[in-house]
């Protein structure tokens, strides 16, 4: 079963790396950037980053410090996930 989450990440990194403005707004704001082109909310409590590893772009958790309720996601299953985030669209996905 694919990820629906990781699928629309890695489709914005995608896109990214093409479009200028994309990255420069993902470096800057990867929280409002990834709910402005994925309708996803990143919980407050989890600090991501954009980091540029020689010309590709990753998003990481700052400190590489993994929050507990995203190892429930991984663990637990998506259902969880899309109930506890709003505006969430998984039709976009």
């Amino acid at each position: 079963m694919s990820n629906p989450v990781q699928g629309a990440i890695d489709a914005l990194l995608v896109r990214a790396s093409s479009d200028p403005s994309l990255r420069d707004r993902l470096m800057a704001d990867p929280k409002a950037t990834i709910q402005a082109e994925t309708g996803m909310s990143v919980p407050a409590d989890w600090n991501i980053v954009t980091r540029d590893n020689d010309g590709t772009l990753e998003l990481a958790f700052e400190n590489d410090e993994i929050p507990d309720d995203y190892l429930e996601l991984v663990s637990g299953g998506l259902d969880h996930y899309y109930d506890s985030c709003p505006g969430f669209d998984k039709s976009r996905n």
